[in-house]
């Protein structure tokens, strides 16, 4: 599903005749905003070929995807941080700690806290943007109190430390979790959580309950876990929508019932990180951004690329990517590819993503999911998506083995199949 490292070579190649060269011999450079899976890929892949510039706010990486098992407690999490300078310097592309204050595309420039970057392409990987106010009605205060009491850890950073605290210390009462409507960051996700939570309540024997709100329709294999292990900690709710939430009060109020809570994971509507919008590259009235399914290219700007959880619908079949570490990871694969192929004055169709990821189903003894997704073009051009999912059942560090190849092979250590 790669780029092929010889089609780089040869476009570097043709890097002394090509017309994007700059004034006075330079490469071109390419500008990433973003430092997660797919900012990383791209950066990679690119590196032997432009000036690369990887943009990212956080000063290490932290992986989110297993980083659930942290909250598990069958990992120290340590796996899960890497140092973005080795990356850089692995690969040789340049690494700026900063953030961004705005995208000035008709200058092709981006203005960070550094200073100001031209650029030649611009690779936009910025993640998902959740605004907590919507769950409040838009009060911002009560927002703020909902980020710093409940916070949905959908996003690197210390509240994934902050909820193991939460949950370490939670010791009777109802815990409540939301799921938000999809799309939304790493789709078993908040099932998982509800898995580790209702384990807790079980093992540590808790006068204890946990209530799982979904908007969405049930995930069957979820709901026959909850049923066949959890009867008794878990009541889930599919198809069902928190109309309101007072978080001072620790009520919501959902479609047929209202609810009070002692401690809960409060996940908001997702969208595309608010900087998409800020630049232009989300339709009107959708919170995604807007790009050509098969390059990532921004509707309406050749030289700008979205990859990542940012992006919108891709297909009218089924709607949107799933957003995972390892689809996001393709994405900058086949932008970096597309761009190599423009520099080399070439043609071609790119490839097509795809994903895998994993998630417990049960802790002890250890059960995970393994889903699957690949993709395929139907004759008049549409793309069609076929999910495979397989439980493990009896585990032998499958998931382990596909991290530590993901992270050699976006820090300078290998190279996943």
């Amino acid at each position: 599903m790669s780029f092929d490292r010889r089609q780089f070579l040869l476009a570097c190649a043709a890097l002394g005749t090509t017309p994007w060269l700059r004034a006075g011999g330079t490469r071109p450079r390419v500008v990433v905003i973003g430092g997660g899976w797919g900012g990383l890929s791209a950066a990679r892949h690119l590196a032997g070929l432009c000036d690369v510039v990887l943009v990212e706010r956080n000063a290490r990486f932290i992986s989110l995807p297993l980083a659930n098992r942290v909250l598990a407690g069958v990992d120290d999490g340590r796996r899960l941080h890497q140092d973005y300078q080795a990356a850089a310097d692995a690969f040789h592309y340049r690494f700026l700690h900063g953030t961004v204050q705005g995208i000035e595309r008709e200058r092709r420039q981006v203005v960070t806290s550094q200073g100001p970057l031209a650029y030649d392409w611009l690779i936009v990987a910025a993640g998902i943007g959740e605004d907590d106010a919507l769950l409040v009605d838009g009060n911002t205060e009560a927002a703020r109190h909902l980020r710093r009491h409940f916070a949905s850890a959908n996003t690197p950073g210390e509240e994934i430390r902050q909820l193991q605290e939460k949950l370490a210390g939670f010791n009777a009462g109802e815990f409540l979790i939301n799921v938000p409507p999809a799309p939304y960051r790493c789709p078993p996700a908040p099932y998982e959580r509800a898995v580790i939570v209702a384990h807790a309540i079980k093992s540590r024997q808790l006068k204890a309950h946990l209530t799982l709100i979904d908007p969405n329709a049930p995930w069957p294999g979820y709901q026959r876990i909850f049923h066949e292990f959890f009867r008794e900690q878990v009541t889930y709710l599919p198809n069902t929508r928190l109309r309101q939430l007072d978080p001072y009060a620790r009520r919501v109020s959902l479609d047929f019932d209202d609810l009070k809570f002692d401690e809960a994971i409060l996940m908001p509507p997702q969208a595309a990180a608010p900087l998409c919008r800020a630049a232009g590259l989300t339709d009107p009235g959708s919170a995604w951004a807007a790009v050509d399914p098969r390059r990532f290219t921004a509707r309406d700007d050749e030289r700008v690329f979205v990859i990542g959880d940012s992006v919108g619908a891709v297909s009218p079949v089924f709607g949107h990517y799933p957003k995972t570490g390892q689809l996001a990871a393709r994405m900058g694969e086949i932008v970096a590819g597309v761009i190599a192929r423009q520099i080399a004055g070439e043609s071609g169709e790119p490839p097509l993503p795809d994903s895998t990821c994993f998630a417990y189903l049960h802790l002890a003894p250890p059960r995970f999911t393994r889903i699957e997704t690949r993709y395929r073009l139907r004759g008049d051009g549409v793309l069609l998506q076929q999910i495979q999912q397989q439980q493990e059942n009896n585990p032998q560090g499958e998931n382990d083995a596909w991290l530590d190849a993901w992270h050699g092979s976006l820090f300078g250590q290998g190279r996943p199949g």
